[in-house]
């Protein structure tokens, strides 16, 4: 598969009552090469920039966006949303006009199950869980998610899986109708997004008690206006080492039942991020996955520059994934810029986000900086 090709982001929801060779030859004509379909998403309200009927769009709870078998997953209550029925024909028309399409897979930011069985979700150290988010450190997580990519990969026309949130989801994460107020220092936000479940607490063994008198003590400082004490070093150690073995077993448990598929996994190297991107060491990551997407959502223009510079050398070739429409880009210009920031020589491709949120003209203006790309 050629990294260097360049991918757009979109979702079944994009294709109900739409002319399938229409949209690809709009995909064409941009310059988009790969698509990652959504066949595994979750809820969420959209406005649609550029579907001929379809506006606002409240999405199912997760669910998935293909024809699973269900059974497969039980008991956990996995869910099939409507427009699941336009999905196999739009990959088998993709593939006809030469798309690589991948199965985007989003793996442990889940509202549907988490919320159905709260002893499935991510937990913090006041035992409080947060509906949104699996954590992979739970068995029947794990098996969910192995079984999810061992269907999808063999969907007749899927070119490989595009995983995200193979990882633990932090509290900073938009989720039902936040509200606070206080504001809390990155500090407290970080000792909040630590996971304390059962499963996390068996695998961090006596290291699980100090965490949580540790995080019980500098969050409840935080709120009192004073200063939140970040992890000791020791604890901190023992807590990302942890979340790697976890996610390094997904990883695995995920090549083993997938075999040949085509990996690419949403992937940053901020061991401390939680959120949708994979967290694991650089040097794991070989003959676990293919390819890794490193994305820059809501990184101003300098924010980009100074990351790109910053990624570290891998062993699978790397795409960069970014916003090409409003609130990260405000005119042509501002995508070209982008276009031009990430030609560092470790990025060795470009993803598009998304089809689903653009208008006209953020297509036009894609078209304008790929244009010039491919001339360069």
């Amino acid at each position: 598969m050629n990294p260097r090709r360049t991918s757009i982001w979109m979702g079944p929801w994009d294709l109900v009552g739409r002319d399938f060779s229409a949209v690809l030859g709009e995909l064409e004509e941009v310059g988009v090469e790969a698509i990652s379909l959504a066949l595994a998403y979750h809820g969420g309200r959209l406005l649609l920039g550029n579907h001929p009927s379809r506006l606002v769009m409240e999405l199912h709870r997760s669910a998935v966006y293909f024809a699973a078998d269900l059974a497969a997953f039980a008991p956990l209550p996995v869910q099939r949303a409507l427009e699941s029925t336009v999905t196999s024909e739009f990959i088998e028309a993709a593939a006809r006009r030469g798309f690589v399409v991948e199965a985007w897979l989003v793996l442990c930011h889940n509202d549907g199950l988490a919320e159905a069985d709260r002893s499935l979700a991510v937990t913090n150290a006041f035992g409080e869980p947060y509906t949104y988010a699996l954590c992979p450190a739970n068995p029947r997580v794990r098996a969910y998610c192995v079984e999810l990519c061992r269907q999808a990969a063999r969907i007749e026309g899927v070119g490989g899986l595009d995983l995200e949130a193979l990882s633990f989801m932090g509290y900073e994460h938009a989720s039902l109708h936040d509200k606070r107020g206080t504001t809390l220092p990155a500090e407290a936000v970080e000792l909040l997004s630590v996971c304390l479940c059962p499963s996390c607490r068996d695998e961090l063994g006596s290291a699980a008690v100090h965490l949580e008198r540790h995080i019980q003590a500098g969050v409840r400082a935080a709120l009192r206006g004073r200063h939140a004490a970040g992890l000791p070093p020791e604890l901190e150690v023992a807590l990302l080492a942890h979340r790697a073995r976890v996610q390094r077993q997904l990883l695995r448990e995920i090549r083993e039942v997938t075999g040949s598929a085509h990996l690419n996994l949403r992937w940053t190297p901020d061991r401390r991020f939680t959120g949708g991107k994979c967290t694991l060491p650089a040097d794991m990551l070989a003959g676990l996955a293919d390819e890794v997407t490193v994305t820059f959502f809501g990184f101003s223009l300098g924010k980009i520059r100074e990351a790109a510079a910053r990624l570290p050398d891998c062993p699978v070739p790397v795409r960069a994934g970014f916003v090409f429409h409003e609130p990260d880009c405000c005119s042509p210009e501002d995508v070209q810029d982008r276009v031009d920031a990430l030609r560092v020589p470790v990025v060795q491709g470009l993803s598009l986000y998304s089809y689903s949120l653009a208008a006209p003209r953020h297509l036009d203006w894609a078209w304008n900086a790929l244009d010039g790309r491919r001339k360069s």
